[in-house]
């Protein structure tokens, strides 16, 4: 048997559906949204209310890892426009990890979680050979009346994104490879505006904003804006045209991503909020953005099916995966 080896990073959506999709357990009519593509977070009816649930694995990054273990696993939840409201953490840490890394990434999940007013009911801690530096594997859950899903967007709709494209990327360079950033030029102010948008990861506030008006609201991790994206138009079975003029790069992304050859509309970007709005509501979005004082731009519109899933200016995405390189860092 031929064994083909597989990419770093997010398993290929072919093989998600080949050999994890097909492989969930015995069914459950109480199920509503279960493993997809694009989808951010599972949802289960329980009478009348609706339990939303998210798993990540934070592997992305060292020194924000406390920090991101809330923030990234919250987003999903909040992004079906339900209040995060429960974290369970396992935490893994080397062999050789200090109680001053165990310090640094309990206060960080402490300060994080209290900025969102969501408990950690609970999880495991251990040092393990399993890994070679620390991994947080989160699930964040909440409890709401209602959700919104990736793949609601319809044609005519709007495309609206929050803060810059590349953030996430740019808060973990600046952090974890903050040397290696001056040695390739990036300007020392540069690194310290971008390890400050470490405060901006999180998406519940705008989420939770417009849960009432967005046919779709995704939070782009891997992959970035461009993979968030696509991987609405493919639950939603739609295309989407993109103006890259209209995307937000802050400076410091862009000199960062530069630095670092990465395209920061293809790396991690959480605390963007991609949402979809139908155009009669786009005024109201807006306005609730503006008043939360959130930067926010309208960057396009959702389409017929149109042979492509994402069209970014000139070019063309046709599969809900995209490479993310920031990771080959590691």
């Amino acid at each position: 048997m031929l064994r083909i080896l597989m990419k770093i990073g997010k398993v290929h959506p072919a093989l998600l559906q080949r050999l994890v999709f097909t492989r969930r357990g015995a069914a459950r009519g109480d199920v509503v949204v279960g493993p997809a593509i694009g989808e951010d977070a599972a949802v289960v009816d329980l009478g009348g209310k609706y339990l939303v649930t998210h798993t990540d694995p934070i592997t992305g990054s060292v020194n924000l890892l406390g920090s991101l273990a809330v923030y990234i696993p919250t987003n999903d939840v909040a992004v079906r426009g339900v209040e995060p409201m429960w974290l369970s953490v396992a935490l893994l840490l080397p062999p050789g990890a200090s109680e001053h890394l165990l310090d640094a990434i309990t206060r960080q999940m402490d300060e994080a979680a209290r900025r969102l007013g969501v408990t950690i009911v609970g999880g495991h801690t251990e040092v393990t050979t399993a890994v070679t530096r620390p991994v947080a594997v989160v699930t964040a859950m909440g409890v709401g009346n209602r959700f919104v899903s990736t793949s609601g967007a319809k044609p005519g709709d709007v495309v609206v994104m929050t803060k810059s494209a590349g953030q996430e990327a740019a808060s973990i360079l600046a952090s974890d490879f903050a040397e290696e950033a001056l040695k390739r030029g990036v300007p020392a102010e540069a690194l310290e505006r971008a390890r400050g948008l470490i405060a901006e990861i999180s998406v519940a506030k705008e989420a939770l904003a417009l849960a009432d008006l967005a046919t779709s609201m995704h939070d782009p991790t891997e992959g970035g804006v461009a993979n968030g994206l696509a991987e609405i138009a493919y639950a939603s079975k739609v295309s989407i045209d993109v103006r890259r003029e209209d995307v937000v790069v802050y400076r410091e992304v862009e000199a960062l991503c530069r630095a670092f050859r990465i395209d920061p509309l293809e790396t991690l970007s959480s605390g963007v909020l991609l949402a979809t709005v139908p155009r009669g509501r786009l005024g109201e979005a807006l306005e609730r953005l503006q008043k939360l004082g959130v930067p926010h731009a309208v960057i396009g519109e959702v389409k017929p099916p149109s042979g492509y899933l994402v069209k970014i200016g000139d070019r063309r995405y046709n599969e809900p995966y995209v490479e993310d390189k920031l990771f080959a860092l590691f």
